[in-house]
């Protein structure tokens, strides 16, 4: 059994919709629901942890779509806050990170991630195009590529590396990587397993989100 941070905490100031992003609706419902409505289904996750700021909403959407093994959390500041607020309500010996704006993560890749046994572990998709860095420096595609979630992590060196922290990170394999030399092992993630974050990642979902479900109608 695994605990999950569901973290639910952002402003999605990016997307510019007035509040915050994974409260707006796909398919229905809320987006974050997607993301709850699956973690529910496994009988290998125990409790999913939701680090938030509205906490009535949160509430709401626990009650409403029947998320029974869900608790809330006080969100922090920071994305890093959110996480470590988490981690003091984890009490299995791993630890699942995952976002609540990432609608389209599947069973298979959650399951994938956890069935690698390493202290760190981090789905990534490798780079489409050639890219170039501000310092001057083009970087190989096949070589760098974008982090995914869920990520997978020992607890304790999740909490050791956290009270070590004294700066902000934006990603927790990172944060481990940086902070206690423990570089993650990576797995393949899924290409459909985006990020919603900006208003173009918006529409996005919603035309995922209707090629999805008409070709399971099909």
């Amino acid at each position: 059994m695994i605990d999950v941070i569901f973290l639910a905490a952002g402003e999605g100031k990016r997307a510019k919709l007035g509040f915050p992003k994974q409260y707006a609706m796909l398919g229905g419902k809320p987006m974050m629901v997607h993301g709850l409505e699956l973690l529910q289904g496994m009988e290998e996750i125990s409790r999913i942890i939701i680090p938030c700021r509205d906490i009535q909403f949160v509430k709401k959407v626990i009650k409403d779509f029947n998320i029974k093994k869900a608790i809330y959390v006080e969100g922090g500041e920071t994305r890093q806050n959110s996480v470590w607020n988490g981690l003091q309500q984890t009490t299995t010996s791993q630890v699942l990170i995952m976002e609540a704006v990432r609608p389209f993560v599947t069973m298979k890749l959650i399951r994938e991630v956890m069935d690698v046994k390493a202290t760190v572990v981090t789905p990534w998709i490798t780079g489409k195009a050639s890219t170039l860095g501000s310092s001057k420096r083009f970087f190989n595609r096949n070589e760098i590529g974008q982090v995914q979630m869920p990520q997978k992590f020992q607890t304790q060196t999740l909490i050791n590396a956290h009270a070590l922290a004294r700066k902000e990170y934006t990603d927790d394999s990172m944060l481990v990587w940086c902070e206690m030399g423990k570089f993650p092992v990576i797995i393949e993630g899924e290409e459909i397993n985006i990020k919603i974050t900006t208003p173009l990642d918006l529409i996005i979902a919603e035309a995922i989100f209707k090629s999805k479900y008409r070709s399971e109608e099909e």
